[in-house]
């Protein structure tokens, strides 16, 4: 479950941390052109990206490829990188070969 909780949100049960393959398919994305984020050169893309881990396990994170080349359904391996030039780390996206 991402954002993690510390309880499920369906069952109320308890949940934990499961180490996964980091590969997935974007689910959904947006191109952004604002400079919001010092270091960070637009555009960018944003995705949420569904894991192959788990159906509707989906997270979201910066795709480093070219806005063009990001589609829907595109293979993605997750990396956790710094944000700009922040002290924020967060998860990055590679475009895979399909």
């Amino acid at each position: 479950m991402h954002p993690p909780l510390e309880r499920c949100r369906h069952c109320g049960g308890p949940t934990g941390f499961e180490p996964t393959s980091g590969r997935g398919r974007v689910y959904s994305y947006i191109v952004v052109h604002h400079r919001a984020v010092p270091g960070l050169p637009v555009p960018y893309v944003i995705a949420t990206v569904e894991l192959e881990d788990q159906v509707g396990l989906r997270m979201a994170g910066i795709v480093r490829a070219e806005p063009d080349a990001v589609r829907v359904d595109a293979p993605v391996q997750v990396r956790l990188s710094p944000v700009g030039r922040s002290e924020f780390v967060g998860p990055e996206f590679d475009l895979r070969d399909p």
